[in-house]
């Protein structure tokens, strides 16, 4: 995931606690590695730590969950 990309989640304005539920699997991975990897820069863009950590929480979410289907919103 490019760096534009990744600023189209952190500033979309539905913010976190819509987005993420409503992701593919396979693209909340993405954007979880793309958070990952600017929070490991010198300055990380603002807003990044937020949402990796409620992406975090989605995928954790995701993972206890029976089917692996997202259910509710942190």
């Amino acid at each position: 995931m490019n760096s534009s990309r990744l600023l189209h989640y952190i500033n979309h304005p539905r913010g976190p606690e819509e987005l993420l539920p409503t992701l593919p699997a396979e693209e909340l991975a993405k954007l979880l590695d793309a958070l990952y990897q600017n929070l490991d820069t010198p300055e990380p863009e603002f807003g990044a730590q937020a949402w990796y950590e409620m992406a975090v929480e989605e995928s954790s979410r995701r993972s206890a969950a029976p089917d692996g289907a997202a259910h509710g919103v942190a």
